[in-house]
């Protein structure tokens, strides 16, 4: 069964719709903002504001796995699981922990059922409450059993956050970690994300154009060989991406 549909089958056999990687030109009034994620239901009410990675992000991650298999892995977080779950999936030898900060009940019961279904399928997932950044270092020592080699930074969407986050996914990772940032170009964290690999020359970085919440990718140059090529056949060239921003802004009838 692919990660998808295995995924897709936790949720759905526990009464939870899963809404995923619907296009805002389908549903008029909905924007690239919130319709291309993954979101859970259950009786018509949404489960979590936060949603998770989408049917092409899972993709993407799967090509990844493929050539760089991490032995501990870091979310930051969790939502309803989802995320998390994608992960443990696709690296069944890894153990995986998720934190979130649970602004609501609902969130605890996402820890919950991220533990469960974790357990459900055999893989090593814990999921805990915390906040980032300044939860990451007890959690880390009393759940992963080493440092970090692959870190998922889907925490609260603000450029200080975002940096907050990564930072405290550095001080636990050893030096052949990968980050992963979700919803970097989609909810405007961009300019956040250049300024940490302006500030980190040691990693090669580069925005995912072709997955749907814009995600970023930070990785070790000794990599290279594995990550690289699958990098870049998850994001535009320089050239076409100032050729559709000039063309975008042409057709908004702005000036050059």
């Amino acid at each position: 069964m692919s990660v998808f549909l295995e995924l897709l089958s936790l949720y759905e056999d526990n009464g939870i719709t899963v809404q995923t990687s619907l296009s805002p030109g389908h549903f008029p009034g909905f924007g690239s903002q919130d319709i291309p994620f993954t979101y859970m239901f259950r009786d018509g009410q949404q489960l979590c504001e936060g949603g998770g990675i989408a049917f092409a992000e899972i993709a993407f991650l799967e090509h990844l796995f493929s050539a760089f298999q991490p032995e501990r892995i870091f979310v930051v977080g969790n939502a309803f699981g989802w995320s998390t779950l994608a992960l443990a999936i696709m690296n069944p030898s890894a153990r995986v922990v998720a934190i979130d900060s649970c602004p609501t009940e609902t969130e605890e019961q996402g820890i919950a059922f991220a533990n469960e279904m974790g357990a459900r399928l055999g893989r090593d997932v814990r999921a805990a409450k915390g906040k980032s950044p300044e939860d990451v270092p007890s959690i880390i020592a009393r759940e992963m059993g080493g440092p970090v080699d692959f870190a998922l930074i889907d925490g609260w969407h603000t450029n200080e956050a975002q940096r907050a986050d990564f930072e405290a996914c550095k001080a636990v990772a050893d030096g052949r970690c990968v980050y992963v940032f979700h919803d970097v170009i989609n909810l405007l964290l961009a300019d956040g994300f250049a300024a940490i690999a302006r500030d980190n020359p040691q990693l090669a970085s580069t925005l995912l154009f072709r997955t749907p919440s814009g995600m970023a990718i930070s990785y070790p140059p000794a990599l290279e060989a594995e990550i690289g090529p699958i990098a870049r056949a998850f994001t535009e060239t320089d050239e076409r991406v100032r050729a559709l921003w000039e063309e975008g802004r042409a057709r908004r009838g702005e000036a050059t």
